[in-house]
């Protein structure tokens, strides 16, 4: 019975430690250099467009207050123009009148929303 019950907390253990590995593979690359335009659908959710057209769906781990002000910018927090828009990259909203605000990538793929708010 003991041997039963180390054996099922073994496979629950390390299923639970692969679901983040799993769950990274699925984020689609979008390189930080190739993106040339973002629009906000609301404070979760943006549609990126790449240097080919093709737009990425990012939803944001945390929410970012202002990014649907008009002349809102986003500041990337990374080393890098070559790396991956990936989850958990801090990005910090600045929008004129606001205070700065401050969240997180939480997903990031290819195409746009199915649908639009409202």
């Amino acid at each position: 019975m003991i041997r039963k019950n180390a054996i099922l907390v073994g496979a629950l253990a390390g299923a639970m430690m692969a679901t983040p590995v799993l769950a990274a593979a699925e984020n689609d690359c979008l390189q930080h250099n190739r993106f040339v335009s973002w629009r906000a659908i609301d404070e979760d959710t943006f549609v990126f467009t790449d240097l080919r057209m093709r737009e990425y769906t990012v939803k944001m781990a945390s929410r970012c207050f202002g990014a649907t002000h008009p002349g809102a910018r986003l500041v990337f927090q990374t080393w890098t123009n070559l790396g991956c828009l990936n989850p958990g990259l801090i990005v910090d909203v600045v929008a004129p009148g606001l205070v700065r605000s401050t969240c997180s990538i939480g997903s990031v793929h290819a195409g746009a929303p199915d649908k639009a708010p409202g």
